[in-house]
């Protein structure tokens, strides 16, 4: 069996994915925004073996509206609720929880109403609090992200698994991770709070088999 190493450019080459997809840092956050839309991409990117959101972290005021936009089939935007996959509550204890369901490519039909309806997903945000949210086929690699709605409260700044674990959803250690790191306090100061590509970022061999 032969083994050939490609360099980076020559395997996004074969491959097909191009520098802007890989690298996801080109977005910006308020080429679709108004002045009571926020916008949030659902992305991926190969090079870490990631699904995020972008940004992961947003700060807004009760009754603003947010919109998730899926770059590739198979994401969701979905709030940490029983209701939802018998997960542990981690939004604001009054709020109704949101769930997109799986979502296609943002980009998949532009001209198709209905597909671009599928594509996004929209949400307004009524209930003071921190809301907590996953991507249900990524969660296990860490696809959470947190809006703050005002100020800072609720379940979700209790600990993972406050309420105990048994007969619930499980708790990824790539979930543990990113929510240690979203501080509610750093998104209120910052407003919007990008996706750390190194917190868990891991490697991925570059390598083509002849076979």
């Amino acid at each position: 069996m032969m083994v050939s190493k490609v360099n980076r450019r020559q395997f996004l080459k074969v491959s097909g994915i191009g520098t802007g997809l890989l690298l996801g840092s080109s977005f910006d956050v308020n080429a679709q925004a108004t002045d009571k839309i926020k916008v949030i991409q659902i992305r991926s990117n190969y090079r870490i073996g990631r699904w995020y959101f972008d940004p992961v972290g947003l700060h807004i005021q009760p009754g603003e509206k947010v919109r998730w936009v899926c770059t590739k089939w198979g994401g969701s935007a979905t709030a940490y609720h029983p209701s939802n996959n018998n997960h542990e509550l981690r939004i604001p204890e009054n709020a109704e929880p949101f769930d997109s369901g799986i979502m296609i490519q943002g980009d998949y039909d532009p001209n198709e109403a209905q597909a671009a309806n599928r594509a996004t997903f929209e949400w307004v945000f009524e209930e003071e609090g921190t809301y907590d949210y996953y991507s249900r086929n990524h969660e296990r690699l860490g696809a959470v992200g947190r809006i703050v709605v005002g100020s800072p409260g609720g379940p979700a700044e209790k600990p993972l698994g406050y309420g105990g674990s048994e007969g619930r959803a499980p708790g990824w250690p790539d979930v543990k991770t990113m929510l240690a790191w979203l501080d509610s306090e750093k998104i209120v100061r910052e407003k919007v709070v990008r996706y750390p590509m190194d917190i868990l970022e891991r490697s991925f061999p570059l390598e083509l088999s002849d076979d």
